[in-house]
């Protein structure tokens, strides 16, 4: 796990557990105690069942890329991503049915493939945030 750049995710009372977890190099996501759907963005009740019964889990480390685009260009605030060009995001969908958005990484952003399998390498940002990366398996 390294550093990466300087913008910080907004933390609150509902994702912190997420961001925290990446920064100490877990991937945790919520799971609903009442109907058990795996939950992802963090959110302050089960989206399937209503429920406030809320857990946090660790995710698996590998999933499958379901979608993603190359960055090319960088428009307005965002020259500290200028450096990073060309960079590519994506959906990951974990072993458990949750998609995550997150960073790409690959030797050649224009390798990847939809459907090829990721592997989380996170990055700290400080002690508390963390954010997902996946590195693509080729």
């Amino acid at each position: 796990m390294e550093s990466a750049g300087a913008t910080l995710p907004e933390v609150d009372g509902v994702n912190k557990n997420f961001f925290e977890g990446l920064a100490a190099g877990r991937l945790l996501i919520q799971r609903c105690s009442t109907c058990g759907s795996h939950l992802f963005y963090p959110k302050p009740w089960c989206v399937v069942c209503g429920s406030l019964e809320l857990e946090w889990v660790e995710a698996p480390k590998e999933g499958k890329l379901y979608t993603y685009t190359i960055i090319n260009r960088v428009i307005g605030n965002s020259k500290e991503f200028e450096k990073e060009l060309p960079y590519a995001v994506g959906s990951v969908e974990l072993d458990v049915g949750v998609r995550v958005y997150a960073r790409l990484l690959a030797s050649n952003p224009s390798s990847i493939k939809i459907g090829c399998r990721v592997v989380l390498e996170p990055r700290r940002l400080t002690d508390k945030v963390g954010l997902p990366y996946f590195r693509v398996v080729e």
